[in-house]
């Protein structure tokens, strides 16, 4: 079953619109890699889902007993919810030997991640990035959890990938994907957002039928709800709320659909996030 964050919504006129104005057009141009982690913080800024998924990630690692623990984060950014996570286990439990390894394709972005890890200071944590895709960065070693925190959207083949992030797993390990589901939110980017390495984002649809088509189960799913406060954003957080270069005809329609969508004053939108985790 999948979580109820993806159960379809309700056709919008703006977004209607949007689908009339851009089918006839060419896609919109991408976001600027060399700017995205910039455009990322500041929509993150707006939103309490981060730290919504740092309270879950916590709770959840260090649930796991007071042991050595090792942990992969796929596509870890600029490591803001890895570091807190790695404190928190540091935290509960003292001497705890801790090994978190990053896989960050922008090279920015893993920079500012290992920053992050070296800032805790602890002798107990051994991390490192590898600045590279999960495709190319070559893993053979084994970790006790495998955390995907939206970055599935972007790579070739989801069941592939889940299928090989399971195999990186230890005996009683976790894989835990999160990955927002086609909402009233992502439906702009499903509109408007332009392929990403020749194939569109996936959402969290894909991820559970890329679980089925991986044959890795069994798969236990439930929902994070979120909010992001959208009112005032200038361009290029809009840009990012649709992964995608807006035009000045296109981003009036994109503020009449966020205004439709709004659950509060202002422009504050739902922004949740579905998440699955599946043993080993």
């Amino acid at each position: 079953m999948r979580p109820t964050s993806q159960q379809p919504t309700t056709s919008r006129a703006a977004l209607d619109a949007i689908r009339v104005v851009t089918a006839s057009r060419p896609p919109l141009p991408g976001l600027d890699p060399d700017t995205y982690a910039r455009d990322h913080a500041l929509f993150e800024a707006r939103s309490d889902q981060r730290a919504l998924i740092t309270d879950f990630l916590v709770d959840r690692l260090t649930g796991r007993g007071g042991g050595p623990v090792s942990v992969l984060s796929v596509g870890c950014g600029d490591g803001t919810v890895d570091a807190a996570v790695a404190r928190a286990l540091l935290d509960t439990a003292p001497g705890r030997a801790v090994r978190y390894v990053g896989v960050e394709p922008f090279s920015g972005s893993a920079t500012a991640f290992a920053g992050r890890m070296a800032a805790i200071g602890s002798s107990a944590l051994d991390a490192e990035v590898v600045t590279s895709t999960f495709d190319d960065a070559g893993l053979v070693e084994r970790f006790d959890v495998v955390v995907f925190v939206h970055s599935m959207y972007y790579v070739p083949d989801v069941a592939s990938t889940l299928r090989r992030a399971h195999d990186l797993l230890r005996p009683g390990g976790e894989l835990i994907v999160l990955s927002a589901p086609r909402g009233e939110l992502n439906q702009l980017t499903v509109a408007l957002a332009p392929p990403v390495a020749g194939h569109r984002q996936w959402f969290s649809d894909d991820v559970a039928d890329g679980f089925l088509l991986a044959g890795v189960g069994p798969v236990t799913t439930t929902s994070i709800d979120a909010r992001v406060d959208l009112t005032g954003a200038d361009d290029d957080v809009l840009d990012f709320t649709v992964q995608a270069r807006l035009d000045d005809v296109v981003r009036p329609l994109v503020l009449d659909h966020l205004a439709d969508v709004s659950v509060d004053d202002g422009v504050v939108v739902r922004h949740p996030v579905d998440v699955y985790r599946v043993p080993r």
